[in-house]
C-alpha cells in the first residue's frame, strides 16, 4: 500500500473512533499532510470523515466507487459500510455543504469476505473559500509559509514572466551595439498597414534585431534592414521576457526541459495599440513580439517565428491569450462595441503563478482565527485525485485550450458565467471541473477539441498537454492507486521528484527524500517488490538513492549506506529490458544524459511532443528522420517502432509527420524518415 508525499505526518497520532483509514490535511505553517493514511494494528477498525482541523464532519455521503454501498456520517463524522464487494475498493465522499470539497481514498482499501473494510479509514476533506474570498497575493502567504514560498519562488512557475530584461538569455543571438541581425522572419506590420495586394489582410514586413545602446534590445519592422537607419521602419523595444528557465537557461535545472524565450512589448510602444481603449490596466497588458529564441531541437539556440502573421492584433494581447496561466488573481472585463470580446479592463495580484492559483483566494484564510485557519483554504492533497490533477491540468491540458465561455476567446481555462463567483471566472481546482472551462476539453483537435494529439489520440503532439496524456495512463486508472502530478513532482520547486515519497511494505514504512527519475529511484520506490521487479527490495532502491547523495528512512529512522544492493537494481532493470527486447545488451547507464540506457523514462516517456523544436538524425539508410520532440509523453507506455510507423499523420510527406518512438532516440534503425 502506498502513501505518496506525506510530508508532515511525523509525530502525529491518528484519531480512530468507529471503523476504516486515517489522514489529516493542511497542518498550517510549513506543514502539509495528505488525504488518507491507514493502520492495521488497532483491534477496533474505525471510519471517519473529518475536516482539516481534525473534527468530524456530519452528513457527508460516503460511497464505494463502482458499487451501490453507501453511508452517511453521524455527528462525529463516523460512518459504517456494509455489503461491499470483497477485494479492493476506493471510497468517495461528497461534500455535505459549500464549506467543503469532495474527497476520496487515493489508495484502494482491502475489503474482506464479510463485506467490511479490513483497515481503519479517515478521509479528510479540503475546505472551500466562499465566493466572497479575494486574492491577496503571494507576499501575504509568505509571512507564514516561508519554506514553501522560498521553494516556489525558485521554480519556473514563479519566474516565467519577467517584466524587465534581467532574465534575457542567448544574448549572442542579438547584435552588438549599433549592429543589425536579420531574423529572416516577416511579420505583421505593427502600424496597422494593409497588404497592397489584399487590403483585407495585414501587411507583412521584414523584422531585424537591434541594440541601439547597451542593453536596449529592439526589433525593427520594415524599412531599411539596418538598425542605424532610424528614419524608416518601426522600432519596438523588448520590455520583458517569457521563459528561458530550462536546460542552459537562467535557472539551468536539468528536468525543466529545454528553454524557450519570447519577448514582451508594452502596448504603449506598439503604434497599432494606440487606438485601443481600456478603462483600466492598459499599462499592465502586453503583446508578444514575433521573434523568439529556442534551445530545443537541432543544434545551438536559434531564432524562430511566433504568431508572426497576427502578433500585433488586439486578439493576441497577453491578457486575452496568456494571463489565465501566468497571473494570480486575474480579473478582466471585455468591451462589447467590437463584438470581439477584446480586453477592456485588466488587473492581477501577482504576475506569474503564486500560492493562490493552487490553494484558492486567501483573504478569508488570512483573516481567520488560528483555530479556523485550516478551514478557509483549499488543500489540494485532500481533493479527489481528479481535483488535484486539475490543479495542474488547468494549464497542462491542451495546446489550444481555449475558454469555454466566452467560447474560444481566451487562450486558457475561463468561464464568464462564474465571474461573480470564486476565482472571478478563472478556474479553481476542486471547486469546478475543467470540462466547464475549456472548450473541447478531452477531445482531440482532429475532432474539434483542445487536445493536439498524434493520430492515436493519446500521445500529445504539442506542449502543455501532460494532464490529458496522464489520463490515458495506468497511473491514472488502476485497481491499487490513484496517482497525481504531485506523486512524481515536487509541487513547489518542481525540481526532481516529490519532497518525500513513501511506501509501506507490511508494517514497515519507507521514505525517500527527493528521489530522482534519472537514476530510477523515483519509479522503483513504488515498483520494487512487484512484477517485473519482484526481486527488488525497498532497501535496494534506497541504497541507490543514498549512494547518489540522497536520504532515505525506514520507519522514520535514517537508513545508512549498505542496507541494500545497488547492483540488484541494475540487474533487475537489465533483466526487464532483456525480457521485453530479446538480444538487449548488458549496458546499464541511466544517469548518462547523452544516452541514458536503462533509465525508466527513456522507454516509458518518449518525447512525442514539441514545444520549441524537433531533433532529427539519420535513419539506417542515411536519410534524415525525426528522433524526438522536446516534451515527454505522460501515457507511460512504450511506443514501439511499429506503433510510430502506423501513426503517420495523414498529410504524410515530412519527417515531422511521424510520431517519435521510444527506440529511435538511440537506434538509427528505429527511426522513420518521411522521405
Amino acid at each position: 500500500m502506498s502513501m505518496l508525499a506525506r510530508n508532515a505526518l511525523r509525530g502525529m497520532t491518528p484519531l480512530f473512533i468507529a471503523a476504516m483509514l486515517a489522514a489529516t490535511g493542511c497542518d498550517g505553517g510549513d506543514k502539509e499532510t495528505t488525504t488518507t493514511t491507514t493502520t492495521t494494528t488497532t483491534k477496533k477498525l474505525e471510519f471517519f470523515v473529518k475536516n482539516a482541523a481534525g473534527k468530524g464532519i456530519e452528513g457527508a455521503a460516503v460511497t464505494v466507487e463502482g458499487q451501490a454501498a453507501s453511508a452517511i456520517t453521524d455527528a462525529n463524522g463516523a460512518f459504517a459500510l456494509e455489503g461491499v464487494g470483497a477485494g479492493k475498493a476506493f471510497l468517495k465522499v461528497a461534500a455535505p455543504s459549500a464549506s467543503y470539497l469532495a474527497g476520496e481514498t487515493r489508495h484502494a482499501i482491502e475489503i474482506g469476505e464479510d463485506g467490511k473494510p479490513s483497515e481503519s479509514v479517515t478521509i479528510t476533506l479540503s475546505s472551500r473559500p466562499s465566493d466572497s474570498a479575494k486574492y491577496v497575493g503571494g507576499t501575504q502567504c509568505a509571512a507564514c509559509h516561508q519554506t514553501q514560498d522560498a521553494e516556489e519562488r525558485g521554480a519556473p512557475h514563479a519566474v516565467s514572466i519577467t517584466t524587465d530584461k534581467s532574465r534575457m538569455i542567448s544574448l549572442e543571438k542579438w547584435p552588438t551595439v549599433g549592429a543589425t541581425i536579420d531574423s529572416k522572419i516577416k511579420a505583421m506590420d505593427p502600424t496597422g498597414a494593409k497588404d497592397t495586394a489584399d487590403p483585407t489582410k495585414a501587411a507583412q514586413v521584414a523584422v531585424v534585431l537591434c541594440q541601439p545602446t547597451a542593453g536596449d534590445y529592439q526589433m525593427k519592422f520594415g524599412g531599411t534592414a539596418d538598425c542605424t537607419v532610424t528614419t524608416d521602419g518601426t522600432f519596438i523595444a523588448v520590455s520583458g521576457t517569457y521563459g528561458g528557465e530550462g536546460d542552459g537557461g537562467i535557472a539551468n535545472k536539468p528536468n525543466f526541459g529545454k528553454y524557450k524565450q519570447r519577448f514582451l512589448a508594452k502596448l504603449s510602444d506598439v503604434p497599432l495599440a494606440s487606438s485601443w481603449t481600456y478603462t483600466s490596466g492598459k499599462d499592465k497588458d502586453y503583446l508578444i513580439l514575433p521573434v523568439q529564441i529556442t534551445q530545443s531541437g537541432d543544434g545551438a539556440p536559434k531564432t524562430g517565428a511566433y504568431k508572426e502573421t497576427e502578433w500585433a492584433d488586439r486578439g493576441r494581447t497577453f491578457s486575452r491569450q496568456c494571463a489565465g496561466c501566468h497571473n494570480t488573481g486575474m480579473e478582466l472585463t471585455r468591451e462589447a462595441a467590437s463584438g470581439k470580446n477584446y480586453t477592456e479592463a485588466y488587473s492581477y495580484k501577482d504576475m506569474n503563478i503564486t500560492c493562490e492559483v493552487c490553494h484558492g483566494p486567501g483573504s478569508e484564510h488570512l483573516a481567520a482565527t488560528t483555530e479556523n485557519r485550516k478551514l478557509t483554504i483549499i488543500t489540494p492533497r485532500n481533493l479527489t485525485a481528479l481535483g488535484e490533477n486539475q490543479v495542474c491540468g488547468m494549464c497542462h491540458s491542451g495546446d489550444d485550450g481555449k475558454s469555454k465561455d466566452p467560447s474560444g476567446v481566451h487562450g486558457y481555462a475561463y468561464n464568464l458565467a462564474n465571474a461573480s463567483k470564486l476565482g472571478n471566472g478563472a478556474f479553481v481546482a476542486g471547486v469546478y471541473d475543467l470540462k466547464d472551462y475549456i472548450k473541447g476539453f478531452g477531445v482531440t483537435s482532429a475532432e474539434g477539441g483542445a487536445f493536439n494529439a498524434w493520430p492515436d489520440g493519446k500521445h500529445g503532439l504539442a506542449h502543455r498537454q501532460q494532464y490529458t496524456m496522464l489520463s490515458y495512463s495506468k497511473h491514472w486508472a488502476n485497481s491499487k492507486e490513484k496517482l497525481t502530478c504531485a506523486s512524481c513532482h515536487n509541487v513547489h520547486s518542481l525540481y526532481q521528484g516529490p519532497k518525500e515519497l513513501e511506501e509501506e511494505v507490511g508494517k514497515d514504512e519507507y521514505a525517500l527524500l527527493s528521489p530522482s527519475h534519472k537514476n530510477n529511484t523515483l519509479c522503483l520506490t513504488c515498483h520494487a517488490g512487484e512484477a517485473p521487479y519482484a526481486s527488488l527490495t525497498k532497501e535496494d532502491v534506497a541504497e541507490v538513492h543514498i549512494a547518489a547523495g540522497g536520504k532515505a528512512e525506514k520507519n522514520h529512522t535514517a537508513l545508512a549506506a549498505g542496507g541494500g544492493s545497488s547492483s540488484a537494481v541494475a540487474d533487475a532493470v537489465k533483466a526487464h529490458m532483456k525480457d521485453k527486447v530479446p538480444g538487449m545488451g548488458s549496458t546499464y547507464d541511466p544517469t548518462n544524459d547523452a544516452k541514458p540506457v536503462g533509465r525508466c523514462s527513456s522507454c516509458h516517456m518518449a518525447k512525442t511532443a514539441k514545444s520549441g523544436g524537433y531533433t532529427t538524425g539519420k535513419d539506417a539508410a542515411g536519410n534524415t528522420a525525426l528522433v524526438s520532440g522536446d516534451q515527454a509523453s505522460h501515457v507511460f507506455d512504450v511506443i514501439k517502432y511499429e506503433t510510430s510507423s502506423a501513426l503517420k499523420k495523414a498529410s504524410g510527406g515530412k519527417d515531422t509527420d511521424i510520431m517519435p518512438n521510444a527506440c529511435g532516440a538511440c537506434h538509427e534503425n528505429k527511426r522513420l524518415s518521411g522521405d
